[in-house]
């Protein structure tokens, strides 16, 4: 079962400009999200400056690559580049996008672990593994990985949407209100979460919560437009 990614992980939207520097682009994303993912790519930016100077040319190269979306290639470039970086994180991550896009989601999985042990504070990692279960079916794996991830950053909204997002594939819909009851309370105050919430009330055939949700969505951000567009339709029903 495919995932609709705005209800539940940033993986399939990863498409990389300058190699690991990740470009992220998808309508459905509201500020909140726009946001972690800018600090998280500058943080990336930041740690990719220090790698050694060979290192950076290769990095150069993969960019290339990546931009005509030849993965074999880049991925070859990858193995070379991880020979001066046999244990960085995000050389691991890259490595695991690439093996996706070459459709090896074992060694991709695989990959995102060891990336996960190399750096067990980067809640990118957990997100794109989960996004990767949660791809080939493995929903209940992909809960697991959640759960460490919430119990890295317990007060991270996004983090609740996406294990909410899951329960809702498990049929789980009132445990995933509760989530997102407590994901709307949390960091940062996403117009995203709300208009999800609102999803799961109007396919509860809650239509008064599923209004409220979107009308709360549009306060956070005036200028959301799936927000608008949902709650639009709702009211025209």
């Amino acid at each position: 079962m495919k995932i609709l990614f705005s209800k539940i992980t940033l993986f399939f939207l990863i498409s990389i400009k300058i190699s690991f520097c990740q470009s992220w682009q998808q309508s459905n994303l509201d500020d909140a999200y726009k946001n972690e993912l800018y600090l998280e790519n500058i943080a990336l930016k930041e740690r990719i400056a220090n790698f050694p100077p060979e290192a950076k040319i290769i990095n150069a190269e993969i960019s290339q690559f990546v931009k005509v979306e030849n993965y074999k290639k880049a991925l070859e470039l990858v193995n070379e580049l991880e020979t001066i970086l046999p244990n960085n994180s995000d050389v691991k991550n890259f490595k695991a996008k690439m093996y996706y896009k070459l459709n090896n989601n074992e060694l991709a999985v695989k990959l995102f672990d060891e990336a996960i042990q190399l750096n067990p504070n980067n809640k990118w990692f957990y997100i794109n593994k989960v996004g990767l279960l949660s791809e080939i079916n493995k929903s209940i794996e992909a809960i697991e990985v959640v759960n460490q991830l919430i119990e890295i950053e317990k007060n991270w909204s996004i983090a609740y949407n996406l294990k909410a997002s899951i329960l809702i594939i498990l049929d789980k819909k009132e445990e995933a209100l509760l989530l997102y009851e407590k994901a709307t309370k949390l960091y940062p105050e996403s117009a995203l979460i709300f208009t999800n919430r609102g999803d799961l009330y109007s396919e509860m055939n809650d239509k008064d919560n599923a209004v409220s949700s979107y009308k709360s969505a549009l306060k956070i951000q005036p200028n959301y437009l799936l927000a608008k567009q949902k709650l639009d339709a709702i009211l025209r029903n």
